[in-house]
């Protein structure tokens, strides 16, 4: 398997990285057989504004004692109210950075914005973990980015997303 990982890098590193304790723990995540948080995961949430609702329900998802997930998109639960393009990239991609892991929210309309692509695409460039999330009752197209990469897509169930959420952890670069 293909761990994004330096030849050269020592396993205790690599697992304190990637936020595991141990191998198996990083294997089991890799193929989507880990269904709990080894440690709490700081994500961002990338979704089309038009589904703001749905994406209030995941952000209740957080308070689930099982779910270990920071969500600090403080300032971006709204629309950003400005049209200074590189001030919003700048507002966004600094919420990217402090994140592990870029959670795509897919609805029916999300694979069409230029946002998401772009959200997606810093959160690639950064080495971020990349998944999808299939909002409730959404059959809209996965975005390419997602596509392209294969990166894991669960429906809206909370054991399927603690499982993509840890497999991006564990495949991020």
């Amino acid at each position: 398997i293909d761990l994004h990982a330096r030849g050269d890098m020592l396993l205790g590193n690599l697992l304190a990285t990637r936020g595991f304790d141990s191998l198996s723990q990083l294997l089991d995540a890799y193929y989507r057989c880990l269904t709990y948080h080894p440690r709490r995961r700081n994500v961002f949430l990338s979704f089309h504004y038009e589904d703001r609702s749905q994406v209030s329900g995941f952000r209740l998802m957080a308070q689930n004692p099982r779910v270990a997930m920071s969500i600090d998109d403080r300032g971006l639960t709204e629309a950003v109210q400005s049209n200074n393009n590189p001030y919003i990239r700048k507002a966004i991609r600094a919420k990217i950075e402090s994140s592990e892991i870029v959670v795509c929210l897919i609805g029916n309309g999300t694979a069409w914005r230029d946002w998401v692509d772009w959200e997606l695409d810093i959160g690639l460039s950064l080495g971020k973990g990349l998944c999808g999330v299939r909002l409730k009752g959404a059959r809209g197209r996965t975005p390419e980015v997602l596509r392209e990469l294969k990166a894991p897509i669960a429906q809206w169930n909370v054991q399927e997303i603690i499982s993509v959420i840890e497999q991006a952890a564990a495949r991020r670069n």
